[in-house]
């Protein structure tokens, strides 16, 4: 019966897309909101396509029925630079019709990027909306974590499950198919709580108790570098709040940790099977293997989506048994290092300006016009990320790489703000 639900579940998301992008007076808009609203089932059920690629070419073809653009004044340079190296990369691979493909279906997300940003930047009330919208993703993934404590595991919109979510103890993957790409969303909007939204008073209220129900289901997961992430994000809101607020967060990080050695054996970030130096030295293995491949292919990698296909004919000892089957790595553990294989130095290069870029200009406009806490909170939702990226590659799954995209262009929007004369009371 699961099977066939997921089987079924794409084509009716699918119509309600039609529909709602039809009807709709502001296609774009349209888009954007249903990208947001349906982000738990936009993805892949069996990762043959998803749900957000055909949404997004569906939305291209249609909008060129339009006068509006969706490359206009507000394009970011950067993600053309990143797309031409992948293509560049992808002639020179050694499995182009492979890596082709994977660019077919990198593509959705720059134009998302594009439309986003113009829309944000061009209302400030949408761009709460889009803020609010990730809020009820948040409450909506922790509902249905509540779902999958009482019901078991089968509960899931995968009908393959993760190997590590029963590794000798349980890690709740939550709307996710891996336990570490959960927790890298549950750290990342748990700081997006503390924005407060205009037309959202119900948020503000109880923004608190939501940000902690999001470090309880992080514990569930046990995802590690996730819980780093969120120590990292709360530092660096520690690090720009006033001594007041720096005590009440050494005070609430002791609490925290107390409690944690307290309830250690009830959940699963401090009760994994494995322990930390093991699942280190196997991580070091395979990163020592994917540093050979960058010296081998530095400056446009190996092509993007290749990794997999590597494995399979020189690294054939990275791979999973699944239902007696061999699965061959798709990453080598590490985000980072997945972009230098996949991108070389050059791709890499731009991925990351485009969301350092982002941070900077924020930065600035904190320090040279506005103390705006919200600022901080978004980028510490990116640093939280930032963390658990190095840990697992966590953009193979279409909701990953929408919630990172969709984070870094309400930071640019909202840094753009103040460029029209925005100005608001410290907080």
């Amino acid at each position: 019966m699961k099977p066939i639900i997921l089987g079924v579940l794409p084509y009716i998301t699918l119509l309600l897309f039609f529909y709602h992008l039809l009807r709709d007076t502001n296609p774009s808009r349209a888009y954007v909101v249903f990208v947001l609203l349906f982000f738990p089932v936009i993805y892949s059920p069996d990762h043959v396509y998803s749900v957000f690629e055909i949404a997004t070419y569906f939305f291209f073809f249609y909008s060129l029925r339009t006068d509006k653009r969706i490359f206009s004044k507000h394009t970011h340079r950067l993600t053309l630079y990143i797309l031409g190296v992948m293509l560049i990369g992808t002639f020179l691979s050694d499995f182009i019709a492979n890596s082709l493909l994977y660019i077919i279906r990198f593509l959705p997300i720059i134009l998302y990027i594009h439309v986003l940003l113009y829309e944000c930047i061009d209302d400030e009330k949408f761009l709460f909306r889009v803020i609010d919208l990730l809020k009820i993703n948040l409450v909506v993934s922790l509902v249905f974590l509540m779902f999958q404590l009482a019901l078991g595991l089968d509960f899931s919109l995968f009908i393959t499950d993760n190997p590590n979510i029963a590794f000798e103890s349980i890690r709740y993957p939550g709307i996710f198919q891996d336990p570490q790409k959960f927790a890298q969303f549950l750290s990342a909007l748990s700081f997006i709580t503390l924005i407060d939204s205009p037309s959202s008073p119900k948020f503000t209220r109880y923004k608190y108790l939501l940000f902690a129900f999001a470090i309880i289901g992080l514990f569930l997961t046990g995802g590690r570098a996730a819980l780093l992430g969120l120590v990292g994000g709360i530092a660096f809101i520690a690090l720009f709040s006033s001594p007041k607020v720096r005590a009440a967060t050494l005070l609430g990080g002791a609490t925290l940790f107390l409690a944690g050695l307290v309830l250690s054996s009830y959940l699963a970030i401090f009760n994994r099977g494995e322990s930390l130096e093991k699942s280190y030295l196997v991580r070091y293995e395979i990163w020592q293997q994917a540093y050979k491949i960058v010296e081998t292919y530095p400056i446009f990698g190996i092509g993007m989506g290749n990794y997999s296909k590597y494995a399979e004919f020189f690294l054939k000892d990275q791979f999973w048994l699944v239902d007696g089957q061999k699965v061959y790595f798709d990453q080598p553990e590490s985000g980072y290092l997945k972009f230098l294989v996949e991108l070389g130095f050059l791709g890499t290069f731009g991925v990351f300006a485009f969301i350092f870029g982002a941070i900077y200009n924020a930065l600035k406009v904190f320090f040279i016009r506005v103390k705006d806490f919200y600022i901080i909170f978004l980028i510490s939702a990116i640093i939280t990320w930032l963390f658990g990226f190095y840990s697992v590659y966590s953009l193979g799954d279409e909701r990953i790489i929408v919630l990172v995209a969709t984070i870094v262009c309400i930071l640019i929007a909202y840094s753009k703000r103040y460029d029209k004369g925005v100005v608001i009371i410290e907080q």
